[in-house]
This record gives structure tokens, C-alpha cells and sequence, in this order.
């Protein structure tokens, strides 16, 4: 705007914009006028007043001022209200003609309470800057703390962000979870290793400010800070990137951060449709021809042992079927920090993309927001994200097999499971199927979850766990694979396997082991997309749910259970019963009433868990001890 605009003409806009605010707020039975601090504060008092570095605070977060006095001469939007011809209307027209000649030099004084700021000095600033529509300014900031209230949601996520604000690089940012301080610390700091360290680092709390302006520009209802949480999760920090391009991506990220405020219930595909496996005559005759390219993403290496190598196999068995049908390729993503373009460049054009290890979510989710044509599927549990959809074995199946086969087994009655110790909680949905597993046919057995000395990142490991269940008494036990685990029988390629031991922990015998066939989910699937019958997935956020959940089990033949010759006879006509139950749907595991270890009832008497509750289940069933 032009310097020789008359000021005057702006305060009576200004003013308009005040008065109308007004009006709208009073009809509603508000007062109309500017929130002040105090009547906050008495609400919950205040522990401690700590000065804050000066910086430049966004405007959208001054919301009200420090004094009640002040109040009266703005709406509730800080527009003024009073007439042009006081002595308060002349200082704001003068103000306003030094922002246009020069700009406004003097900073501000703000009280923060809550992530939001109240002005103690300069409220007069504040009104013609936010006229002017300007970003942010400096201030002068004064921290008032809240004292602790444990009943009040607000106050308990506000000490997580002053924990948060101690190491973290936002000195604002409001979530509204107490646990997503925690997220937001990990990504950002992942963000930063990624930068270059020959050069400056950015100024964050600014980037914050920019991500604001663009974000206020888009038609998104998510709060602020979960969002830019999503978007740093996504495409990292917002630098080096026109205004433009950031409420474009934004605008691409919308249907993620929907989602995100509307968790919609995932559509879990248990088995294969089979009738949808061949289309009907005229559904084939109206087909459009679907891309034969097919890009399955690693982030790893693919040894024919390995875990990835078992993907491998069923990638090249499915390959082998339907031969010139399909045209596979293989993308290994490990350690690229060209991950997204990389996979922009390969799997662009493709129709179909798998993506094998759960580690590369955040480049792929961008992948999918950007390349909606392309039907994206992870291997991972349920997600809650926009057009990627999960793929994941009815595990706990076979694994209930184990248990089974191991309560049969046993002499001593111990039983243990043994598994990695990790950092965080963990599903466990596999070792409650063990247990219930064993106690299915012997009641009175010990369950042991064994993680004593046992490294996710080192399987070797494995052995001193079983060692360690050994010396609790243990005689049979489920164990991941381990270099020096070397039975007769036992079978090539499988990762976990039930054995028997000695009172040493030396094994003495193959039992059994739940296995995995993604050559068959992989053609199964191929098919389903070749003949149309996965369309629905490319569309669905028209009508249906736009996630869904490939969760195939025994019945889909995506897992197994492979037995030792111990079996044979009544050990092996009862896990063969249960199998082809389960494989009808006929039997359900998590069958009620099923207690956690705390007493509390998780299943009710006579129902069955359903798939979701199963797949996200955190807890361990009444009757496992837990050795750590």
C-alpha cells in the first residue's frame, strides 16, 4: 500500500472491521471486547513468572492484552472501536503513517500464558500491524506458569511443552497431546542431523511463523501445531521454498491431516475375496488397462535368509506365475537420503507399489499424497494415512499354534517366549496368543516373556535369553532364529521356532515354527489388481473409508504353522483341528472373557476380539511372567 494513503481513511476501515466484530461477538452474548489475562489467570493462578528471550512472536498468537483498561478501545479481533476524533484514534493514525513511511521500530511486551501472548505494552502496535495483515514482531516475553493441576488436560500438556521447550527448537508450539512433545523432538531432531553443519541453522520458531501464514491461506481445520507436526513428519522443514509451494504442498497434505482429526475406521481385508478374484463378463469387457509396473521398495538387504529375502522370493514367485502379465522391479531405498526422489523417479509411473520395512512410512507417505494414481501398500500394522494402505499377517495365529504345541510338549510346565527388549511399549498380540495357546490344553503351565539381555539389533542374543528361561525351567521355548541354533529338521528360511531345551538352554529338539508365504499375498494380490477388483482402493475417499488393511491369515494361506515329526498323532490331530477352524473363521484365540495381568476384563465372556483391537493390542494376558 502506497505511503500517501491517508491514515485517517485506514482507521475508519480498521474501525468498521472493529465494530462489526463487535456486534457479531455481543448477538452471540459475548462482550466483544479484548480478552484480558487476568481473568485467565485466576482460573488456575500462577506459580512461577519467568522472562523469555526476546524474538519475534506471530501475531495470529497475541490474542487479548495484559490490562483491562485497554480492553475497551479494541473488538475481540483488535481492531479499534473508538471514535475518530479521541486522542486514542490519533496515535493509532499516527502509528499507522510511521508503519507506512518506515516501519514500527519499537518492540512489544507480551505476557505468554498457555502458547498465547496478552500485551502488557504496545497494544496499539499489535492493532495496525494486524490491520496491515504482518507475520510476526519482536517482543518482549514474560512466561507465566501456570500452577499444576492434574485434572485439567490443558495445564498437563502445557509442563510436557515446557519439558519439550528445554531441548527442543519451537518455543511456541502448542500439540494437542501431551505425547506428540516426544514425536515432535525425534523428528525434528532427525531434521537437523539431516542439515548441512558448513552452514547456519535456520531460525525455527520463523519457519514455524511461515508454515502459519501459508496454513491460515489453506481450508484445513486441524490445529496448527498438529499439523506442522505432520508436515515436518512429512516433507521435513518448510526452507527454501516460495510462499506458493508451501500452501500447495499443504493443500496436498490436507487429506493426511482430515484424517488425522477424523481417524476413520480402517476397512481390514481378512482374507481374499474370491469372488472378486475373477470379475463377471461385463465388469472385463468395461476394464481399462491397468500399468503393468510394479515397484517393490527395501530398505535393506535382501539375502534369500533374511527377512527381506523372504519378500524377495515371494516378489520373484509371483513374477514367475504371471509372467509378461507384470513387469516387477526392485528399489533399494536403505540409508538414500534421495530416498523420495528416488522413488519418485522409479515408481512414478507405476501402478502398484509395495513397500516392505515399516522404516520408510515417511517418504512413501509423501509418495502417496503426490502420486495418487499409484495404489501404495506398506507392510506394517494398521495406519491412520491418507492412501497408504497396510499389509500384515494374521501372525498370531500360527503363533497360538506354538502355544499349543508347546503345552503339549512340556515336562516341567514353563513355557517361554523369548523377544527382543525394546524402548518403547510393545504390541502384543503374539506372545497373548502363546499364552493362550498353552494354557488352551495345559492350564496350569508357567508363561514366560523373556527379554533378559536380549538385543533387537543383535539375534545371537537370542541365545542367552533362552539360556536365561532354561534356568527358570523352562523346556520348551519359541525363540527367533539365532547363528547357533542347529537342529535336525529344522527348516531352511523360517525366523522364529519352538524347541525343546535342556536345563542348560542347549536345544535339544525341533518342534514347530510359524511361517510366512508372501509368494501367496503377493500373486493374490497382483491378480486382485490385474483384473480391476482393487479399483475401489483408488477411490475410495469418495464414499468409503481411504484406508484399508490387508490382514490375511491361515485361511488366506499368508502363514502357517510347520510342524516336527514329534507331532505326530494326537498332538498333530489337534493343531490340525484348530488350524482349519481358525482358517474357516470358525475359531477365534481372543475369545472371551479374556483378563489382562492388572485383572482387568479386555474381552468380555462369549465374544470375540475384533481384528482392530487385536492387531493395536498393548497389553499381556492374565498369566504371563514377564523375565526382563
Amino acid at each position: 500500500m502506497s505511503q500517501n494513503i491517508n491514515a485517517n481513511e485506514e482507521y475508519d476501515r480498521a474501525r468498521k472491521r472493529g465494530l462489526k466484530e463487535f456486534a457479531l461477538r455481543r448477538a452471540r452474548g459475548e462482550s466483544g471486547l479484548l480478552p484480558v489475562i487476568h481473568a485467565r489467570r485466576e482460573e488456575n493462578g500462577v506459580l512461577a513468572v519467568v522472562d523469555q528471550p526476546m524474538r519475534p512472536i506471530s501475531l495470529n498468537r497475541i490474542v487479548g492484552t495484559y490490562q483491562a483498561s485497554r480492553s475497551n478501545s479494541f473488538a475481540y479481533n483488535f481492531m479499534p472501536i473508538l471514535s475518530p476524533d479521541t486522542e486514542f484514534a490519533y496515535k493509532w493514525i499516527n502509528l499507522c503513517e510511521a508503519h507506512l513511511q518506515s516501519g514500527i521500530r519499537d518492540s512489544i511486551r507480551v505476557y505468554e500464558y498457555l502458547w498465547k501472548y496478552y500485551v502488557a505494552e504496545g497494544n496499539k502496535r499489535v492493532s495496525v500491524l494486524k490491520y496491515y495483515e504482518a507475520s510476526s514482531f519482536e517482543a518482549e516475553i514474560i512466561r507465566l506458569i501456570p500452577q499444576w493441576d492434574e485434572n485439567d488436560p490443558a495445564i498437563e500438556r502445557y509442563y510436557t511443552f515446557l519439558a519439550y521447550s528445554k531441548k527442543g527448537v519451537f518455543a511456541d508450539i502448542e500439540l494437542s497431546e501431551s505425547r506428540k512433545y516426544e514425536r515432535l523432538y525425534r523428528i525434528e531432531q532427525r531434521l537437523i542431523a539431516e542439515l548441512d553443519s558448513a552452514q547456519d541453522k535456520p531460525d525455527f520458531n520463523a519457519l514455524y511463523t511461515r508454515f502459519e501464514g501459508a496454513y491460515l491461506h489453506t481450508s484445513c481445520t486441524l490445529s496448527l501445531g498438529d499439523a506442522f507436526l505432520e508436515y515436518l513428519h512429512v516433507y521435513g522443514f518448510p526452507m527454501n521454498i516460495m510462499p506458493d509451494e508451501l500452501t500447495a504442498r499443504i493443500v496436498t497434505l490436507k487429506p493426511q491431516l482430515d484424517i488425522l482429526e477424523h481417524p476413520p475406521s480402517p476397512r481390514v481385508v481378512l482374507e481374499e475375496d474370491a469372488e472378486a478374484a475373477e470379475p463377471a463378463f461385463f465388469t472385463r469387457l468395461l476394464q481399462t488397462h491397468k500399468n503393468p509396473k510394479i515397484v517393490f521398495a527395501y530398505a535393506g538387504e535382501r539375502a534369500q535368509n533374511s527377512w527381506l529375502g523372504s519378500h524377495e522370493q515371494g516378489r520373484l514367485a509371483m513374477q514367475a506365475e504371471l509372467g509378461d502379465k507384470v513387469d516387477s522391479r526392485v528399489l533399494d531405498l536403505q540409508d538414500r537420503e534421495d530416498a523420495f526422489d528416488l522413488l519418485t523417479a522409479e515408481a512414478g509411473d507405476a501402478g502398484l507399489l509395495f513397500v516392505t520395512t515399516p522404516s520408510l512410512m515417511n517418504t512413501v507417505l509423501r509418495f502417496a499424497l503426490e502420486h495418487p494414481n499409484c495404489l501404495t501398500l506398506v507392510y506394517s500394522r494398521m495406519q491412520h494415512h491418507y492412501r497408504l494402505h497396510t499389509y500384515f499377517g494374521r501372525y498370531y495365529e500360527a503363533v497360538f499354534l506354538c502355544g499349543v504345541a508347546a503345552g503339549q510338549h512340556t515336562k516341567t510346565g514353563t513355557v517361554a517366549y523369548i523377544t527382543p527388549k525394546l524402548n518403547y511399549t510393545r504390541f502384543t498380540s503374539d506372545v497373548n496368543a502363546f499364552a493362550i495357546g498353552v494354557h488352551s490344553v495345559r492350564p496350569d503351565a508357567r508363561v514366560l516373556m523373556v527379554t533378559r539381555d536380549v538385543d533387537p539389533k543383535q539375534m545371537e542374543t537370542c541365545e542367552l535369553g533362552v539360556k536365561t528361561a532354561a534356568s527358570l525351567g523352562a523346556d520348551t521355548i519359541l525363540t527367533p532364529h539365532y547363528a547357533a541354533l542347529k537342529l535336525a529338521e529344522l527348516p531352511y528360511g523360517v525366523f522364529t521356532a519352538l524347541i525343546g531345551v535342556d536345563a542348560e538352554g542347549n536345544p535339544t529338539r525341533y518342534l514347530a515354527a510359524p511361517d510366512w508365504n508372501w509368494e501367496r499375498f503377493y500373486t493374490a494380490i497382483v491378480k486382485s489388481y490385474l483384473n480391476g477388483s482393487l479399483s475401489a482402493l483408488l477411490g475410495m475417499d469418495r464414499d468409503e473409508s481411504p484406508i484399508a488393511s490387508f490382514w490375511w491369515g491361515l485361511g488366506g494361506g499368508v502363514v502357517d504353522v510347520r510342524l516336527g515329526s514329534w507331532s505326530s498323532g494326537t498332538p498333530n490331530n489337534l493343531i490340525r483341528y484348530l488350524k482349519g477352524s481358525m482358517a474357516r473363521n470358525l475359531y477365534n484365540p481372543f475369545h472371551g472373557p479374556v483378563t489382562d495381568s492388572e485383572g482387568v476384563v479386555r474381552i468380555p465372556a462369549h465374544s470375540d476380539a475384533a481384528p482392530a483391537d487385536i492387531i493395536k493390542m498393548r497389553y499381556l494376558v492374565e498369566g504371563v511372567e514377564v523375565v526382563e
